[in-house]
């Protein structure tokens, strides 16, 4: 049985064009309470990206004709992922969205704590935008690596701070705008309250048999990435924790007869999403756990926001070094008690690869079965059915 509550992305988006306030296309970890007490509303190419590969055909979705236009204008892998290539090949004008394209950006703003592909994305849509006469400026948050230590030193938080503070100087005196303190405060507290809620739900699978599984998961953290610090974002997951709970009492499998528990590794295959559920379950399988999901926790504290904020920003997932990573993996294989991992290799990716390279050996080394599958995450020309339905009967009956 899947979720029924849900968020209107739709809606979402026509509300913000609809708003007459400055706009910032937004990589997915760019600090927004920042922005968004500056007065400027962020919005998200890479979940642009997300819905071009999720809907639409189930072989060719929006997110194919769109990366064919880009590739057919010259951008191409591994300089700009699928992520990349299908958002900017809707900008370039001849590929359909289904949200119309994004809300008119009056900046571009990126944080490349996850990867440098976001910044060549700005330049991109930097480039492309000042031929129709509309300039943006485009502004990279450099964020000090962890990939070789485990913690910030505290100049290295500074000089994040330091970017930080420049870049909202210089975007509210071109803008027109102010940056309110009190504005932050509230903003962070509302962020704090949406994740703790995010959290809770995510943790209502460590039950058995599990009430939902982290492919529903996959779609229900749009409003962490796309509305955090809004009060529809806390509200969408104390609605959605209040249904998982009634779940649990009613005692409602996600998957009816559950015998084998999954932990995904790295980014969806957002065109087979409920393909690879759905055929996980005629297994009775469930995957109740994601690397990817589980990258979306941020804490905050809203009586020292400007601390708490560049501390979590200044790290994610995908700058931590690889036995952290793997750390944190396996402890989430305990918590939720997983038979198996199952790994993408994401043909357009490489950091999320690197990492799934290096934490095979450990997972072997850990006696926890592993597969993993080929694909990407929003370019469906890469999803071989046939060799990946293999794979995946022969590891569920390897764990049977």
């Amino acid at each position: 049985m899947r979720i029924q509550t849900q968020f209107n992305i739709f809606s979402w988006y026509n509300e913000i064009k609809k708003a007459d306030r400055p706009v910032a296309w937004c990589s997915a970890f760019a600090p927004v309470e920042f922005l968004m007490a500056a007065g400027v509303t962020p919005v998200f190419p890479e979940n642009h990206a997300v819905m071009l590969g999720a809907l639409g055909e189930i072989r060719r979705p929006y997110s194919v004709p769109a990366i064919e236009d880009a590739e057919s204008s010259g951008l191409k892998s591994p300089q700009l992922c699928s992520y990349a290539l299908s958002d900017l090949g809707t900008l370039l004008g001849n590929s359909k969205s289904p949200i119309h394209g994004l809300p008119k950006p009056n900046l571009f703003y990126a944080c490349d704590s996850q990867c440098r592909v976001v910044e060549r994305w700005g330049d991109q849509v930097q480039d492309i935008l000042s031929t129709r006469d509309h300039e943006i400026p485009h502004y990279v948050l450099r964020a000090p690596s962890l990939a070789k230590k485990e913690e910030h030193s505290q100049e290295e938080l500074d000089h994040f701070q330091s970017q930080i503070e420049r870049h909202i100087q210089d975007i509210c005196r071109r803008l027109g705008t102010t940056f309110s303190e009190s504005r932050l405060k509230e903003v962070t507290a509302e962020s704090e309250r949406a994740n703790k809620l995010w959290q809770q739900c995510l943790e209502l699978a460590k039950l058995c048999p599990a009430p939902w599984s982290n492919t529903d998961a996959f779609a229900a953290m749009a409003p962490i990435v796309v509305a955090r610090g809004t009060k529809q974002c806390t509200e969408y997951y104390q609605k959605l924790y209040d249904e998982l709970s009634q779940r649990v009492k009613n005692k409602i499998e996600v998957v009816p007869g559950e015998r084998i528990r999954l932990l995904w590794d790295a980014i969806p295959i957002w065109p087979r999403r409920n393909w690879l559920a759905d055929f996980a379950a005629r297994h009775q399988a469930v995957f109740v756990v994601s690397t990817y999901t589980h990258s979306w926790w941020f804490k905050f504290d809203p009586e020292d926001a400007v601390n708490s904020l560049v501390k979590r920003y200044a790290w994610n997932t995908m700058n931590r070094s690889s036995q952290w990573i793997l750390d944190w993996t396996l402890e989430l294989a305990r918590e939720y008690d997983v038979d198996g991992i199952v790994s993408h290799w994401n043909m357009s990716c490489g950091i999320w690869n690197s990492y799934v390279k290096r934490r095979l050996p450990g997972y072997k080394n850990s006696n926890l079965p592993h597969l993993v599958i080929k694909a990407d995450m929003v370019d469906a020309r890469a999803f071989d059915e046939e060799t990946i339905s293999r794979q995946l009967s022969e590891f569920f009956e390897q764990l049977s």
